[in-house]
């Protein structure tokens, strides 16, 4: 029987190549750990409803990438804000938390860092795998990363946080649906006043650049995906403009021991509801 659910969430600093790190932690120190990722704009704080779920039996812990959340902004972002940056990021994150062995979820770009994590550097440490709406590439996903980059390089200035509000249901219309409360906690969680008492979205402008470089070959990111030894669970919103079909279809015959669960919105799926949460607890605990 599982023991009585821990959902205190505490906030924890920690420094990693001389910036200074937020994360969100859940449950029992003594538990098994679950990681958590977030996506480009986004920060630890997504993963509140996973992991309140998860402390019963997890220690879930959930950083905000470097100019993200509560974390500290980046001195150099051409390559603490690229790919390979936030990847050794994450390494170093892991190495200080001294986490020997650990389930990783990744949302979108959470993802695409933590397969070649657990392809690679990684590999003996990360146990279970979970994408949460991405896959190896974003071949087919030309529209998407468009879109994302267009409201990610003119974040909102609003006077009042109700405004914000109305901003966010607008741009994440495509994820699954949230309660008013989620909506809520979904805004009051990614949001920062600037100097002129205004409100507006908790992120560096500079994080998107860097991001869009191609530091890796389609065929690299394939033989990573190929060459993983953990299981691997993947979440596909069937209308993401990020996860296309035919990158699932190829997902599944390069690996064809992939769980996948398929859901009714796009991107990406907020892992705030029993349905998306149940199965990511099964698929860990197997």
């Amino acid at each position: 029987m599982a023991r009585p659910a821990q959902p205190h969430r505490t906030d924890q600093f920690v420094t990693v190549a001389d910036t200074e790190i937020h994360y969100s932690a859940w449950g029992d120190p003594d538990d098994p750990v679950v990681v958590c990722v977030h996506g480009l704009s986004r920060n630890g704080r997504d993963f509140d409803p996973l992991a309140r779920e998860l402390a019963d039996e997890y220690r879930v812990i959930c950083p905000d990438m470097p100019g993200r959340g509560l974390s500290e902004w980046a001195d150099e972002p051409d390559t603490e804000y690229a790919k390979a940056g936030l990847r050794e990021t994450v390494l170093g994150f892991c190495d200080a938390l001294d986490l020997e062995e650990f389930r990783y979820v990744g949302t979108s770009m959470g993802g695409l860092l933590g397969i070649p994590l657990a392809a690679g550097p990684l590999r003996d440490r990360i146990t279970h795998l979970v994408c949460n709406d991405i896959g190896p590439v974003l071949t087919h996903s030309e529209v998407g990363v468009e879109r994302i980059v267009d409201y990610l390089t003119n974040p909102p200035v609003c006077d009042t946080v109700s405004e914000l509000e109305a901003w966010y249901r607008e741009t994440y219309a495509t994820a699954n649906p949230k309660t008013d409360a989620q909506w809520r906690r979904f805004t009051l969680t990614s949001m920062r006043r600037r100097d002129d008492g205004r409100v507006t979205r908790d992120y560096d402008e500079r994080i998107v650049a860097p991001l869009l470089r191609n530091d890796e070959s389609d065929a690299e990111a394939w033989a990573n995906w190929e060459s993983l030894d953990c299981p691997v669970f993947v979440v596909w919103g069937r209308e993401s403009d990020i996860l296309h079909e035919e990158t699932v279809e190829e997902m599944l015959e390069r690996r064809p021991g992939m769980e996948l669960l398929e859901l009714d919105c796009g991107h990406p799926p907020g892992l705030n509801d029993e349905t998306q949460i149940a199965p990511i607890r099964d698929f860990l605990a197997a």
